[in-house]
């Protein structure tokens, strides 16, 4: 399970877990004990959990996509031109939503620190509880799986009526379900690692 917005212990010396517990709202608390995917709130499903995360940051890069692939298909109707805008105002969209919320976050967490201290925890935060776990998920995804996917299916669909668009639709949609497991995949495994450490 995906629960990034649910913060755990940090291991870092700067932030500590008290602090962490006492600025988060509501259901993002969690006990002292808690760590890993099974330290979500009792009741939250997992849908909750993935729009609580990414639901947002979705739209947006969904909208990026749009956006990128009209931009880059309409003038000379190339898929390649047309996959690669896609791919990149989708990564932009998506993570100007994701960092604004880490960015949030970790200012929560760290207001108890000052200057330096501060901003070392805070980039600490923002890099263990998010991006260390879509890095390499993002590589393969931006340079190889999404532009191949949104070209490949637009491609195959082209004879279809609307078949362009659905060809978007379906290479994301493909191509998101490989970003989501790789990433769901780099989490368990550190949680394991930070479980046996």
């Amino acid at each position: 399970m995906m629960a990034t917005l649910a913060l755990v212990p940090a291991t870092s010396d700067l932030v500590t877990e008290h602090s962490s517990r006492d600025l988060m709202p509501g259901p993002a608390r969690l006990g002292p004990a808690a760590s890993g995917p099974a330290a979500e709130p009792a009741g939250q499903t997992w849908w909750n959990s993935w729009l609580s995360r990414f639901g947002l940051a979705e739209c947006c890069g969904t909208a990026g996509a749009a956006a990128g692939f009209a931009i880059g298909y309409l003038p000379g109707q190339s898929l390649l031109a047309a996959a690669g805008l896609a791919t990149t105002l989708e990564v932009i969209g998506f993570y100007s939503c994701v960092g604004v919320r880490t960015a949030w976050q970790a200012r929560l967490v760290t207001a108890h620190l000052s200057g330096w201290q501060r901003l070392a925890a805070a980039g600490w935060h923002a890099i263990s509880e998010h991006f260390a776990s879509c890095l390499v998920a993002e590589i393969l995804d931006d340079f190889l799986i999404r532009p191949l996917a949104v070209a490949g299916a637009a491609g195959l669909m082209r004879p279809l009526p609307g078949g362009i668009w659905l060809g978007l639709l379906a290479g994301k949609l493909a191509a998101d379900v490989a970003w989501y497991a790789m990433e769901a995949s780099a989490r368990s495994a550190a949680a394991r690692r930070g479980g046996r450490s």
